[in-house]
C-alpha cells in the first residue's frame, strides 16, 4: 500500500528525489518530442490593410513607415530607429507587384502601387541610405527571411542585410547582388526567385529584435529597386527550454501522476 505523508494543507504521496529526478527525465523526453511550429512572424505585401498594415502608395504619399500586413513588425525609412531618413518626395515610391513568395493570404495583384519601391534620388543620393525592420522573436527561434526583389539597369547593386538585438550593435546576415541569374537581384521578379537567408539563431527569443538593410551601388536618379512579400518566419522555441520543476516539487509529482495515469491506461486499454 502507498504511504502519504501529511502536509499542512493536503496529503500527497510519499515519493523519493530519485523517482522525482526519473520523471523529471521522462517530462523532458516528452517535451522534446513535441513538433516545433514555424509561424510567420512579419510580412508585408505592401497591399493588405485589413489587418493593420500599411499599403504602399505613388509619390509623393508614399509612407515612410510601413506596419506588417501579417503578424507584428515594422519598417522604418523615416529617420527612427536607426534608418535613414528617406524622401517620400523622390527616394520611395509604390510600383507594380508580384506573387513571387506571397504567403497565405498575401495579395497577389500585380497592378497598381502593389511594391515598395526604393529609388536612388538626385544625384543617386539615397547611396548608403538604410531601411530598419523592428520586431519581436519572443518564444521564436531560427528567424528565417526571405523577399522578391528586382531592380532597374541603375538602381541599387547591392543590399547588405544585417541584425541586432539591441538596435545598436549590428552584425551581418548576408548581402543580396545584382546579377542576371535567379539567387541574384535581376531586372524582373520572376528572374530573380525567391531571395533570402538561411535561417539563423542569434536573435533566439529576443523581445526587440531589429534587422537593418544598406542600400548602395545605384548610378542614376531614377534607378530603384522594388521589394515585395517580404516574410520573416521562425518556429516556436520548445516547452524544454523553460524552467522544468526540479525533483521533489508538488508540480513535479503531479506531472508524474497524470503520466503514470495515462500509462496505465494504455496498458489496460
Amino acid at each position: 500500500m502507498q504511504k502519504y505523508t501529511t502536509t499542512k494543507n493536503a496529503l500527497r504521496p510519499s515519493v523519493s528525489r530519485a523517482h522525482c529526478g526519473h520523471l523529471k527525465h521522462l517530462l523532458l523526453a516528452v517535451i522534446s518530442s513535441l513538433p516545433a511550429h514555424s509561424a510567420l512572424i512579419a510580412g508585408w505585401d505592401f497591399q493588405t490593410t485589413t489587418t493593420g498594415g500599411t499599403a504602399a502608395a505613388t509619390q509623393p504619399n508614399s509612407p515612410r513607415v510601413y506596419n506588417a500586413n501579417f503578424g507584428y513588425g515594422t519598417i522604418y525609412l523615416d529617420g527612427s530607429n536607426g534608418s535613414s531618413e528617406w524622401l517620400s518626395s523622390n527616394e520611395i515610391g509604390g510600383f507594380g507587384g508580384t506573387a513571387v513568395n506571397a504567403g497565405d493570404g498575401f495579395s497577389t495583384a500585380t497592378t497598381g502601387p502593389s511594391a515598395l519601391a526604393l529609388i536612388a534620388g538626385a544625384s543617386s543620393s539615397a547611396n548608403g541610405n538604410m531601411a530598419v525592420f523592428r520586431f519581436s522573436m519572443a518564444g521564436y527561434q531560427s528567424l528565417s527571411i526571405s523577399l522578391a526583389a528586382q531592380r532597374t539597369a541603375t538602381g541599387f547593386a547591392t543590399q547588405l542585410w544585417e541584425y541586432s538585438a539591441d538596435g545598436i550593435t549590428y552584425r551581418s546576415i548576408g548581402t543580396l547582388s545584382a546579377g542576371s541569374v535567379a539567387g541574384n537581384i535581376t531586372s524582373t521578379f520572376a528572374g530573380s526567385g525567391v531571395l533570402g537567408f538561411a535561417a539563423f539563431d542569434d536573435l533566439n527569443d529576443v523581445d526587440d529584435a531589429y534587422v537593418r538593410v544598406t542600400f548602395g551601388g545605384a548610378t542614376a536618379s531614377t534607378g530603384n529597386n522594388r521589394i515585395d512579400n517580404i516574410q520573416f518566419n521562425a518556429t516556436e522555441m520548445p516547452v524544454m527550454a523553460m524552467s522544468v520543476p526540479e525533483p521533489g516539487s508538488p508540480m513535479l509529482i503531479g506531472v508524474g501522476a497524470v503520466l503514470a495515469l495515462s500509462m496505465r491506461g494504455r496498458r489496460s486499454g
